[in-house]
């Protein structure tokens, strides 16, 4: 196929397997429970070189609002010094690592790096599946989320009323209703496409995986990181970061970070090797400098199944048309034209997430230069 072509396919015709659940089963409140004994344990042990945790970035700041005295107790430690704007990042390296460049993954919102490890039915995830097809493997934590932690001075400055109610960022929910639509299980609540690969018997587990996305204590507008190639989020300018120090690495973003691979590689940091965006992350405004910058470093786009059309979307092939177009190595891949249908937003997760994760490693094994 030409470069040029929008879409990308390697196995035509492979099986694929059914997610079909009645509606009945998965809205019924005595839904099974996860628990250690639906964790299937693999055939091979996975050995590892090294296994470890570590931040990139952060900043000292000061706190007026550490919140100490609004409960009475150790109130001389209500202000001072805090450190924000850090990304944590977990790691294994495979005893047996081949040649492959590092990668890094990045979840999107609502969520965690919990995207990436065991599945809500117990499978293994991309987090360990990467690891044992050779690949030192990262997983990044947005700076403001989770383990990166956040800087809560605004909220109790606006308790105390030292700041207005609307200096405080909205803290963002993910409901189960939003799950289910922007993850795609169907096409309203309730009702499941007949395809659908998601473990949708396990969706509960899914809804645990959940937790309040803080990104606008991190940036102005979660609009605008969708459509500005250019951004002051920490998060990304951690992700390029950690690439250079890793001296070479793949960065993926998914959903609410697809974009950020890009972004990162706009930083103008050495040490992209290749960006994977999982279900858009496409910038239809890039500058000519921009678009020069990017045809350096070989880019994939993955999305699933069930999309509102067009697939690409406008953006997505206008961008491919111009890094492409400017010499670049742009690829767009919807999974049913590789012969994968039914997949939701969270194909990391699907039943046949194995399937997909190969089709990326013979992505990166065409596209970008080992070690």
């Amino acid at each position: 196929m030409e470069r040029s072509q929008l879409r990308y396919a390697w196995i035509k015709g492979r099986s694929v397997l059914s997610g079909a659940a009645t509606a009945s089963a998965l809205l019924c409140t005595a839904a099974h429970a996860q628990s250690l004994s639906d964790v299937r344990p693999p055939s091979e042990p996975l050995v590892l070189k090294e296994q470890g945790s570590f931040f990139v970035g952060g900043r000292p700041t000061f706190s007026d609002a550490a919140g100490w005295d609004l409960i009475g107790l150790l109130g001389q430690f209500s202000s001072g010094d805090v450190t924000v704007d850090q990304m944590y990042v977990q790691f294994q390296i495979p005893q047996s690592g081949r040649r492959h460049v590092p990668i890094v993954f990045v979840h999107g919102c609502c969520l965690s790096s919990k995207t990436w490890e065991t599945t809500p039915d117990g499978r293994m995830g991309w987090y360990e599946y990467f690891t044992r097809q050779g690949f030192a493997t990262y997983l990044a934590e947005q700076s403001g989320r989770a383990r990166s932690g956040f800087n809560a001075t605004v909220y109790n400055d606006v308790r105390e009323g030292r700041q207005p109610l609307s200096a405080q960022p909205p803290v963002l929910i993910g409901t189960a209703q939003f799950a289910w639509s922007v993850f795609r299980f169907g096409p309203s609540f309730g009702a499941v496409w007949p395809d659908q690969q998601f473990p949708m018997e396990k969706v509960d587990e899914l809804y645990k995986q959940v937790i309040p996305d803080l990104i606008l204590t991190e940036v102005p507008s979660l609009t605008g990181e969708f459509v500005d190639p250019i951004t002051r989020n920490p998060t990304v300018q951690n992700m390029a970061t950690l690439a250079r120090d890793l001296n070479g690495a793949i960065l993926v973003g998914h959903s609410q970070s697809s974009g950020f691979p890009t972004q990162a590689v706009l930083k103008g940091l050495p040490g992209i090797r290749g960006i994977i965006q999982l279900e858009t992350g496409c910038f239809a405004n890039l500058t000519a400098d921009e678009i020069s910058t990017l045809a350096r470093v070989p880019i994939l786009i993955v999305v699933g199944d069930h999309l509102t059309p067009p697939v690409p979307s406008a953006a997505c092939a206008t961008e491919v048309q111009q890094i492409n177009g400017a010499g670049g190595d742009m690829t767009f891949l919807a999974l049913p034209d590789a012969g994968l249908h039914g997949n939701s937003h969270m194909f990391m997760q699907d039943r046949n997430n194995l399937q997909v994760a190969d089709l990326i490693i013979q992505w990166i094994q065409d596209h970008v230069e080992d070690r």
